[in-house]
């Protein structure tokens, strides 16, 4: 049914774990109870989101690595009959009487990477169109078989990388184990493989990278891939794919082979897309129109002549300097581009006098000044998008998914 990390667990060990849950106490009547699920094997998350949803369940997904208070605060912000903690037998029934419940649905919080997370629901029966749809969308061929990097825990890893896969037909590999060699030789014993990753496991991917060692498929979501990483892959891999969505809509489009670093393809067809722009250089905001009704993502993007969405930017992330638009990517391209940066974003600063100005955090992996990231960048970008401040870091802090929050950081300077 499917493998984790090299422990494979076949369709007769899925119906024992499920039989099993059903044994349980607080498993026994699921149907119309919502449940917090914060488990430490993803083998259990995988098999009671499918226990739960036959049984009329709902689900909110929550981080392995959540700490109880946080897990259970956010068990009771959904209104969830209980939280199970670490493996399906440890189970806190809240108290009170949880939230009524609609139709049977997933639940998670949005990432944040604008503010404040909320809570999102999708309906099991939205959730199966959208799988549906999906599968119509990407170009499988036979005998794939689909590497999970990312997160179970979330709806790209569990939904597109592990549910849309078993609903083919085909046993996935779903891969936890933190370290890039050990990813890597799993991948490398799956010939024909496609792998679900997001662009900063795949940057650790290329520094690891075996010589000899070719990539057969990458799938890429979660945030715009870098231009200079994307030319590197596409030296590296046969075929380079994206898939765009946001939290609310699930999964919006697919590129089955990349054009471009921000290609995020065609609509699935059970969205109707409103994009008016298609010039890069006057994108406009991307909205859908399906089940759930119309939707704003937020993001700015245009048609390019492909008919293929293309994305700049979140509305949010544009810096307003002087009155002239910045966006965020096309400086970090820059910046990725040059030698001796490992990692960079940027994002709005403020200024006392100027108003907003254009920020950038580094990690260098050589010796790089402040002076020669304005240098290379006076050289490619007008001067008014040349960073005003430059700061170099060790780490730049993701959330779990691997996402930057550029909104975390302009809150983390202006407590400073």
């Amino acid at each position: 049914m499917f493998t984790v990390n090299r422990e494979r667990f076949s369709a007769s060990d899925a119906r024992v774990r499920l039989d099993a849950y059903g044994a349980l106490e607080h498993f026994r009547s699921p149907e119309g109870r919502l449940y917090a699920l914060c488990l430490s094997s993803p083998a259990d998350v995988v098999t009671l989101v499918l226990f739960l949803r036959e049984r009329g369940g709902s689900v909110l997904l929550l981080a392995a690595d959540t700490p109880l208070e946080t897990a259970l605060a956010s068990a009771r912000q959904a209104g969830a009959y209980a939280l199970v903690i670490g493996t399906p037998e440890q189970c806190q029934v809240l108290p009170g009487t949880p939230a009524a419940q609609e139709e049977p649905s997933l639940y998670s919080f949005s990432s944040g990477t604008t503010g404040g997370a909320k809570l999102i629901r999708r309906s099991w029966s939205a959730v199966a169109e959208e799988i549906a749809a999906y599968n119509e969308a990407i170009p499988a061929d036979a005998g794939e078989t689909p590497v999970v990097l990312a997160s179970v825990t979330h709806s790209y890893g569990l939904l597109c990388g592990v549910l849309a896969t078993l609903e083919r037909g085909v046993s996935p590999v779903i891969v936890t184990n933190k370290n890039p060699k050990f990813a890597l030789s799993v991948i490398r014993d799956t010939p024909k493989h496609l792998v679900y990753g997001v662009p900063t496991l795949f940057h650790m991917l290329t520094g690891f990278s075996q010589e000899g060692l070719r990539f057969h498929k990458l799938m890429t979501s979660g945030a715009p891939m870098p231009a200079p990483l994307f030319e590197r892959l596409s030296g590296l891999a046969d075929t380079l794919l994206q898939q765009y969505g946001c939290s609310e809509a699930g999964c919006i489009s697919i590129s089955p082979r990349m054009e471009a670093a921000t290609d995020m393809g065609l609509p699935l067809r059970h969205w109707k897309l409103e994009l008016d722009s298609r010039e890069e250089a006057q994108p406009s905001e991307l909205a859908v129109t399906g089940r759930a009704g119309r939707i704003a993502t937020g993001d700015l993007g245009y048609i390019a002549p492909s008919g293929h969405i293309h994305l700049l930017s979140r509305i949010d992330d544009v810096i307003n300097v002087s009155g002239l638009k910045v966006f965020p990517l096309e400086v970090e391209e820059v910046l990725l581009g040059m030698p001796g940066v490992a990692e960079a974003v940027v994002y709005r600063g403020r200024h006392p006098v100027m108003g907003e100005i254009v920020k950038a955090r580094i990690v260098a992996s050589g010796r790089v000044s402040a002076d020669d990231v304005r240098d290379v960048c006076l050289q490619r970008l007008p001067a008014y998008k040349v960073p005003a401040d430059i700061e170099f870091v060790t780490a730049i802090p993701k959330n779990p998914t691997g996402k930057i929050s550029r909104k975390r950081l302009e809150m983390e300077d202006a407590t400073q």
